[in-house]
């Protein structure tokens, strides 16, 4: 039996998240399977914020936390921080999201579970990184 598929979380400040989204599946012409955005508003508390979290992951149909990957805007934010906390800091939340890692999750193993598949990532995001 295959390992159970990894469920992708973007949050992000205002719609920056979804919109990466949206235009990450308009590049590539196909939608990505388990994943999903959150938008956070300047003034949503932290408990909005919780539930924004806990509703878009129930709406993936997940139960649990241990087969969720969240990719957060910003390092230290109350997001990451909140997502951190979800689950329980065993390497499920990447900051400093862009671009290229919503595009690698077309190609990635999404069966490895969530601190792999946020080490692809990671590494994807790293090397798209250049000064020219």
């Amino acid at each position: 039996m295959s390992a159970p598929y990894t469920a992708v979380v973007v949050v992000t400040h205002g719609r920056a998240g979804a919109d990466m989204l949206d235009a990450a599946q308009a590049f590539l012409h196909v939608p990505l399977p388990m994943v999903t955005a959150v938008g956070v508003s300047p003034e949503d508390d932290q408990s909005v914020v919780n539930a924004k979290i806990d509703q878009a992951v129930s709406d993936l149909g997940v139960h649990g936390w241990e087969q969720v990957l969240f990719l957060v805007d910003l390092v230290g934010s109350t997001p990451a921080r909140l997502c951190c906390g979800k689950c329980g800091d065993k390497g499920h939340v990447v900051t400093g999201l862009n671009m290229p890692m919503l595009l690698k999750l077309a190609t990635a193993d999404r069966s490895c579970g969530p601190a792999a598949l946020g080490s692809t990532l990671v590494l994807t995001g790293t090397k798209s990184i250049h000064v020219e």
